[in-house]
C-alpha cells in the first residue's frame, strides 16, 4: 500500500521506509533510520540516527527515539543504536535513548504498550507483552522481562531486573531486583504476594500455579526452592533467574 507522509515532515534521504507507513506533520526522521512496514508515526516526533523500527508499530505524537543517553561520560560521536521490533504501541511524549555500547542497542521487543511520558534510558532491554504505565521511568541498563507490568509513576534504578510476570504498584520506587511472578509495592517497596491475576491470564493454573504459590512461601522464609517438586517449567525458570548474578540485590518480602 502507498505511504502517507505529510509534506511537512522532514525526512533524510538515507532513511529506509517500508510500505504502508504514515508520518505526521513536523516529524523529523534523521539519517540512517529504518522504519518497517505498516508503521504509523504521529506529528512532532523525532527519530534520531540509527533508530531501527520493525513492522506494525504505532507511535503517537511528540515521541523522541534515539536521542543521546543521559550519561556524562558518553562520547556523543559513538555510533550507537535503538532497536524496536514489532507490534508495539508507543504513546505521547515517550522518550527512548540510544545505547552507550556500540555492540548492543537499547532494545524493545514485541507487543508492548508504553504509555504517556514513559522513559526508557540507554542500554535498557524491554521484553515482550510488557505494559509500562504513564510516567514510568527506567534508569540505564534496566532489564524488564516478558509480561511484566509497571504501575503509573514507577521509578526504576539503573541495573535493576524486573522478572517475568512481575507487577509494580503505582508510585513504586524500585532500587533492587523484582522476583518473577511477584507483586511489589507499599512503602518501603517489598514483595507482598504472587501476581495472581497476571499469572492466570497467561494460562498458568492448577498444579503449575500451586508450585509457584509454594515457591513464594518458601522464598518468603528465606529458604531454597531448588528441591521443590514437581519441577515445572515455570519453577525451572525461577530457579535459573536466581542463578544470574544480581547487580543490585533483591527486594525483601513483607
Amino acid at each position: 500500500m502507498k505511504n502517507k507522509i505529510s509534506k511537512l515532515a522532514v525526512i533524510d534521504k538515507s532513511a529506509v521506509i517500508g510500505d504502508n507507513v504514515s508520518i505526521g506533520p513536523y516529524s523529523v526522521i534523521h539519517s540512517n533510520v529504518r522504519i518497517g512496514d505498516n508503521t504509523s508515526i504521529g506529528s512532532n516526533c523525532i527519530l534520531y540516527s540509527y533508530t531501527d523500527l520493525g513492522v506494525n508499530n504505532k507511535i503517537y505524537d511528540h515521541v523522541v527515539i534515539g536521542a543521546d543517553p543521559q550519561d556524562l561520560s558518553f562520547d556523543i560521536n559513538k555510533k550507537t543504536y535503538v532497536k524496536i521490533l514489532d507490534n508495539n504501541i508507543i504513546r505521547e511524549f515517550v522518550t527512548i535513548h540510544r545505547s552507550t555500547s556500540e555492540k548492543k542497542p537499547t532494545k524493545v521487543f514485541c507487543n508492548n504498550m508504553i504509555m504517556v511520558s514513559a522513559h526508557i534510558a540507554h542500554d535498557c532491554i524491554i521484553g515482550n507483552n510488557i505494559i509500562m504505565s504513564n510516567a514510568s521511568m527506567l534508569g540505564g541498563h534496566v532489564m524488564i522481562e516478558d509480561y511484566a507490568v509497571l504501575g503509573g509513576n514507577t521509578l526504576i534504578h539503573q541495573h535493576v531486573r524486573i522478572g517475568k510476570l512481575a507487577m509494580t504498584s503505582g508510585g513504586s520506587r524500585i532500587s533492587k531486583d523484582v522476583i518473577p511472578f511477584m507483586l511489589v509495592g507499599r512503602s518501603p517497596v517489598k514483595h507482598y504476594c504472587l501476581n495472581k491475576v497476571g499469572i492466570k491470564r497467561t494460562g498458568i493454573k492448577d498444579e503449575d500455579y500451586k508450585v509457584l504459590s509454594k515457591a513464594f512461601r518458601i522464598l518468603k522464609k528465606g529458604e531454597n526452592i531448588e528441591d521443590l517438586k514437581p519441577m515445572t517449567e515455570d519453577l525451572q525458570y525461577l530457579i535459573s533467574w536466581f542463578s544470574v548474578k544480581s547487580e543490585r540485590g533483591y527486594l525483601s518480602f513483607i
